[in-house]
């Protein structure tokens, strides 16, 4: 049987190579929802749905596309991709866990022998694959085909032993590095029919294979192939035999496994990539077109706008049955009668459920640079949420409150610090809150900001902006294109002409400026960008909401520019950052038209830190370097010298944090002007602990392993803060720790994308 099923790797040499991969895609929402099978009602099952953010029990493509964002990090797809939850059965209790999963999303160019043109989905399409009442497979039908399943072991090689076969149904042994659910969509559509009442039949497999060929004259519309693995990580339980594994429909063999598809395209974007991205190998970053909107910051921080059913899943704790009518089955005999068949239906919550009555949303703002923005009281808790903390504040007696990193809540009835209510870009607060997964709660150093209304918002004890209304999100960024990297986000901002509002307004000093920075002058830019590491723009801006912004985004340079438009960056660019004469910034700052912001093509720029900062001069050729001078070795060269570290340390480079949550969680401290890599390993080797990190400057963290999918291996350039203690040496970067261990060097660890994946090479073709 198994010898029948055909194998994606064995068509790679006769397919065309061209696709991309939106690959460890989230779920956007895991609950009992099927807008296709079951519209306008709770679904029959769990289902595991990744996209777009509006998804709801009823499809409409008109308000899907107006999702503010989606888990794929080609923000211009708003559709939705689903499939059954995988629950693990434990053999004593026999209660259930959903067991995590994420989504490799594939796009495939697949012609057949007549090279049909390959055609964008078109609007309103959806689509089923699979059969969730299957329990047998027949070898010779396509739709069988379709759906199969592959066990993942990166360390050993299993490629002559047929039990470890791509197969059509569950394994009989556990997966080391996880299991791979697969699903090919048909291909082919009739050019008619958006949807059927089976949601199969205005689709077609093509006539040669399940997953490549020509179309039949039925169906002679060659769409782009689609299809996705859901990754489920079966190695965290134990395998103890059949039953183990149980899809949310209560089937225990794997063959009842499907998919499900609405679309949510920017139809002429995705035709766009069919036609032109013929170099794409997997890679979306081949695709010109998509690579332009890939802004994988979004897709971290995007929750659901919409309802879930009000009905516990297992999210918490393990439950005692599958959520509907989803008796347990194997296919022998008769399909087993519901075990609760007389229990109420449940209804649809909000995913967000709301504010305390009086209390308000501000939006996503940036710690303080000198201390906490909120100082009044504080709390943290593993049920935190935005109504938690806003609670917890009312019951302080303070007006504002703070989420931050998930769990942790602040008080106050002002923002201190050089902190400002001024609103960053939404997608830098990307922290799920830890008492519901549905909303955010901060980020690392960025805070949800929440008011109680009718509170005036209250000026930063460092800036003299004029505060927005507390009701109003005054972010307007210009340009909205993101870059993602290992830990930053790349905005481009478009400048608009703009002249002079106030002949009288000052040029920036460093007085009133937060703490650690000094003024570097008048700077030349251009459209290329002086400072490239980050932009936003907003009619408050000021001097110093600028540079709080840099700083929480771990940035030494910062540019004021037209006025409203912030930039940042470690060194300058392109050849800018000439100095220029001083009345050339003569525009005043859009929130506070007693200084100035900037000119046309000019910069009021700032240092961070005592960085070293040599300014090119204004008559250096074109092509001559203008980036900032690399600090000199005895001042800020920092090093990680293990010299003067407790018996036993050493250094292991710079780590990831922040996936998840905290990598080192155990203890932590911070200092605003006297961290030093000594003293933060001196900390952690008296309490026991046998990791130590260091960030942004001036926290150090404790632990004995990392946590929450953190301290993957960065480039060494990513930590690139000196601590606030002593400037020659490192402490972190923006979401980057400068970590040391006692004892045996750390183990290697596996590539987090490879993991993530679900492959032993992120762009593998064996698919």
């Amino acid at each position: 049987m198994f010898s029948k099923l055909l194998s994606l790797a064995a068509l790679v040499a006769a397919a065309n190579a061209e696709h991309w991969i939106f690959g460890g895609s989230r779920p956007i929402v895991t609950t009992r929802l099927d807008s296709i099978v079951n519209p306008n009602a709770i679904g029959g099952h769990v289902h595991s749905i990744v996209g777009a953010s509006r998804f709801k029990n009823v499809y409409d493509a008109d308000d899907l596309t107006q999702s503010k964002c989606t888990t794929i990090p080609v923000q211009p797809d708003k559709s939705n991709y689903w499939a059954p939850q995988l629950y693990h059965r434990d053999q004593q209790t026999g209660q259930l866990s959903p067991i995590p999963t994420s989504f490799n999303i594939y796009y495939l160019m697949r012609p057949g022998p007549e090279n049909q043109p390959i055609k964008a989905f078109p609007k309103g399409l959806r689509m089923v694959a699979g059969d969730t009442n299957r329990r047998t497979y027949n070898s010779s039908d396509f739709t069988n085909q379709a759906v199969s399943f592959v066990c993942l072991d990166y360390n050993t090689n299993h490629g002559s032993d047929p039990d470890w076969a791509e197969r059509p149904n569950f394994f009989d042994h556990n997966c080391p590095d996880g299991m791979r659910a697969q699903v090919f969509f048909p291909s082919c559509w009739d050019g008619v029919n958006l949807d059927s009442a089976d949601h199969k039949s205005h689709l077609a497999y093509p006539i040669q294979n399940y997953n490549s060929g020509d179309c039949p004259d039925s169906h002679p519309v060659h769409l782009v192939s689609l299809f996705y693995e859901m990754l489920v990580s079966v190695d965290q339980y134990s395998y103890w035999g059949p039953g183990t594994w149980v899809l949310a429909n209560g089937d225990t063999t794997g063959y009842g496994h499907h998919g499900d598809f609405q679309n949510g395209w920017d139809i002429d974007l995705l035709q766009e990539a069919i036609d032109t991205c013929t170099a794409a190998n997997g890679n979306v970053m081949d695709c010109p077109p998509l690579a332009a909107v890939f802004d994988q910051a979004s897709a971290d921080a995007c929750t659901l706008e919409t309802d879930i059913v009000d009905e516990n899943i297992g999210l918490d704790s393990p439950i005692t049955q599958l959520p509907g009518c989803n008796p347990f089955w194997d296919g022998t005999g008769s399909k087993p009668a519901c075990p609760n068949a007389n229990a109420a239906t449940p209804s649809l919550v909000a995913a967000q459920p709301p504010l305390p009555s009086g209390w308000n949303e501000i939006g996503c703002i940036a710690e303080g640079t000198n201390g906490r923005a909120l100082t009044g009281a504080s709390t943290t808790s593993p049920n935190m949420t935005k109504a938690v903390c806003a609670d917890f504040c009312a019951s302080k007696g303070f007006k504002l409150a703070g989420v931050e990193f998930s769990d942790e809540c602040y008080c106050d009835n002002q923002v201190r610090n050089g902190a400002s209510q001024n609103t960053i870009t939404w997608n830098l607060c990307s922290n799920h809150c830890a008492g519901n997964e549905n909303e955010i709660c901060g980020g690392p150093a960025r805070l949800t900001l929440l008011t109680a209304s009718g509170v005036p918002a209250q000026a930063s004890s460092v800036s003299s902006t004029v505060q927005p209304s507390v009701t109003t999100n005054v972010a307007i960024p210009v340009s909205v294109s993101s870059t993602h990297a290992s830990s930053a986000v790349t905005t481009s901002v478009h400048s608009a002409s703009a002249t002079s509002s106030s002949a009288h307004a000052s040029s920036p000093s460093s007085t009133g400026l937060p703490l650690g920075w000094a003024g570097i002058g008048c700077v030349s830019d251009s459209s290329a960008r002086a400072l490239t590491g980050f932009s936003v723009a907003n009619d408050q801006m000021t001097v110093a909401s600028c540079l709080s912004t840099c700083a929480s985004k771990g940035f030494s340079i910062a540019g004021v520019e037209y006025g409203r438009e912030c930039y940042c960056g470690n060194s300058f660019s392109n050849s800018q950052g000439k100095s220029l004469a001083a009345p050339t910034c003569n525009i005043a700052c859009a929130g506070d038209k007693t200084s100035t912001c900037g000119g046309g093509w000019a910069l009021n720029a700032f240092k961070f830190n005592q960085v070293n900062v040599a300014l090119p001069s204004v008559s250096a050729p074109a092509s001559s370097s203008a980036s900032a001078a690399k600090p000199s070795a005895s001042v800020s060269t920092p090093s990680n010298s293990t010299a003067s570290l407790p018996s036993g340390w050493t250094a292991i480079g710079c780590r990831k944090d922040n996936v998840k949550g905290r990598a080192l969680n155990v203890d932590a401290f911070t200092s605003v002007s006297t961290m030093t890599v000594e003293s933060c390993v001196a900390h952690c080797d008296s309490l026991g602990h046998t990791l130590a990190g260091l960030e942004y400057a001036r926290e150090c963290y404790c632990g004995a392993a990392f946590t929450n999918g953190g301290g993957a291996v960065l480039a060494d350039s990513v930590c690139n803060m000196a601590c606030t203690g002593d400037s020659g040496s490192v402490c972190g970067g923006a979401d980057a720790l400068t970590v040391f261990q006692k004892g045996a060097s750390a183990g290697a660890r596996r590539s987090h994308k490879a993991r993530h994946f679900g492959r032993a090479h992120q762009h593998s073709d064996l698919f």
